[in-house]
Order: C-alpha cells, then sequence, then structure tokens
C-alpha cells in the first residue's frame, strides 16, 4: 500500500493545504509590517508575481526561499515562530502521488480532492445525487463517468478512473481519515446509474459499512423534516486535517468545484452539516435501508 506524506511532526498532510496556511502567514507577516510585494520581493531577490503566488497557495517552492521571505519580514532564525514556519514550507514543498507521472494529465477536480484527502483526519459529505466519491464501487465509477453530460471530456480519461481507484485506496487503508456520509434517500434509491452497476454498488457500500469502523454512513430519509434549516443546494465536502490547519469545505457543481476558506462560510457549513447528521437515519437503519433497497432491485432484475 503506498505511503501517505508526512509532515515534520510525522502527522498526514495535505501539501496544498499546507500551502494555504503557509502563505496566510507570510501574508499576514507582510502587512503587519506595512510592506508591498514589490519591496519584500526585491529585497530577497525574487519575482512579485513568485511571491504572490507563494501568498495564494498558487505556487510551490523550495522551503528555503519561503524561510528567506519570513527572515526578510523580522522572523528570527530557529526561533519558535521560525520553526512553525519552517515545518510548513517543508510541508507545502512536498509532492503527491496525483502529481506523478502515472498520472499526468488528471484534471483538478481530482487532484485537488486527493491532495486534500491526503492530510484530512476526518471528511464530512453531503450529497443528494450519487454516492459519494470515496465510497463508489467500480462498475458505478465506470458507469458515471460514461455518463458526463458535459463538454468536459476529461472523464473519459483512463487516468481519471484509476486515480478514483487510488484515492479509495489511499483513504480507506489504515491510518486514512475517519469518513462521516449523510445522503438523500433518493442516494440508494434512484437508478442513476444502469441496474446491475447499482445493485453491486449497493453491496459495496453494505460491505465498506461492516468491515470499515472510520466509515459513518447515514441516509436522510424522504420523510425527514428540514424545518428551520436552510436547504442544501449543492454536494459540498468539509475536510478536517491532521496537521491542525483550517478546516476547508469543497463545493460542487455540474463543472467545477469552489474551494471554502473563509471562516464563516465555513462555520454555515459545518452547521448545516451537524443538523443533518441529527435527523438522518442512524447508521444501522441506514444500513437497512441499503440493504432492502438492493433485495428490491435484484428481484426487480
Amino acid at each position: 500500500m503506498p505511503q501517505n506524506l508526512t509532515s515534520a511532526n510525522d502527522g498526514r498532510i495535505s501539501p496544498y493545504s499546507r500551502r494555504l496556511h503557509l502563505g496566510e502567514k507570510l501574508r499576514n507577516l507582510r502587512q503587519e509590517r506595512n510592506l508591498s510585494i514589490q519591496q519584500v520581493a526585491g529585497h530577497v531577490d525574487i519575482d512579485r508575481t513568485l511571491l504572490t503566488r507563494i501568498e495564494t497557495a498558487q505556487r510551490r517552492v523550495a522551503a528555503d526561499v519561503s524561510m528567506r521571505v519570513a527572515e526578510h519580514l523580522g522572523v528570527e532564525q530557529h526561533s519558535p515562530l521560525w520553526q512553525e514556519i519552517y515545518a510548513l514550507a517543508r510541508d507545502a514543498a512536498q509532492t503527491g502521488w496525483w502529481e506523478g507521472r502515472a498520472f499526468r494529465g488528471l484534471s483538478g477536480r481530482q487532484a485537488l480532492p486527493a491532495d486534500l484527502e491526503a492530510g484530512a483526519s476526518r471528511i464530512r459529505w453531503y450529497d443528494f445525487a450519487l454516492v459519494p466519491g470515496l465510497l463508489q464501487s467500480p462498475a458505478y465509477v465506470r458507469a458515471r463517468h460514461d455518463a458526463s453530460v458535459t463538454n468536459d471530456h476529461s472523464s473519459d480519461n483512463p487516468v481519471e478512473i484509476r486515480a478514483r481507484e487510488r484515492r479509495q485506496q489511499e483513504a480507506l487503508a489504515e491510518g486514512g481519515p475517519r469518513i462521516e456520509v449523510v445522503v438523500e434517500e433518493t442516494v440508494v434509491r434512484r437508478l442513476m446509474v444502469p441496474r446491475p452497476a447499482m445493485i453491486e454498488q449497493l453491496k459495496h457500500l453494505m460491505k465498506l459499512i461492516d468491515t470499515n469502523s472510520r466509515i459513518d454512513f447515514r441516509i436522510l430519509p424522504v420523510g425527514g423534516e428540514l424545518l428551520g434549516l436552510r436547504a442544501p443546494r449543492s454536494p459540498w465536502e468539509i475536510y478536517d486535517f491532521s496537521a491542525g490547519d483550517p478546516p476547508l469545505v469543497m463545493v460542487e457543481s455540474l463543472t467545477e468545484d469552489v474551494l471554502l476558506r473563509d471562516h464563516s462560510e465555513v462555520s454555515n457549513h459545518e452547521r448545516l452539516w451537524r443538523r443533518l447528521h441529527e435527523i438522518a437515519l442512524p447508521p444501522d437503519d441506514s444500513r437497512e435501508l441499503v440493504a432492502r433497497n438492493a433485495e428490491i432491485l435484484a428481484k426487480e432484475q
């Protein structure tokens, strides 16, 4: 089984989350000193565009580049703050399996979740239409890729399917994140893939629920009451990180995903998640509903 990326303190990491954290630290230090991007870039002899991309997590750089910036901003060598920033810079410079030659051409919609999952301690996932990607069976994955209805043909690339399978292997392996799922009842009832693939998917779900104690799978029944709740309008995931980085929310749409970092936006999704989790069926009842629908589909077939 592939090894996870590890941080300076031997925890699992998401390089992108670490870059976000590092960029925020450096930007805050620069702003506290009332220095412009141009001023700092000129003093440390790097391009101002590069410094902008470091602060916004758009560019991976060697740890020594980040430390030159930090030291120019007054961070004393080997001080506690220097050590903290160095750990961030070292982690942020790492690369993951999704960037290797075997996955060349991988779309951002697969690469970014893979990155975030690599460092997650917990993933909270809501969906109203599809089985969450990390819990999809092979036949379900392939059927969904074949059913693409957009002009984005990246899903036709076999690399995309291999990446989905690799993400599952990493997340479900020992030491992976806790995965908490709330899905609408229609996810296990509506045929979004051919019937044989759906039957395989439901059996796959039951096996995961039975064998992986880190999976908490709950169904929001059609008869459940959402009184007083702001109804979810899209699938989304909340990532909590082993390295202690701030949580992030990924909101999905038909053609793109949006990463939310703002504290208030993240808090709103966390509050909604807690309420959905509370009113969803308990895990045992949810599994029973999955099993019942698998039986119905098998008899109809």
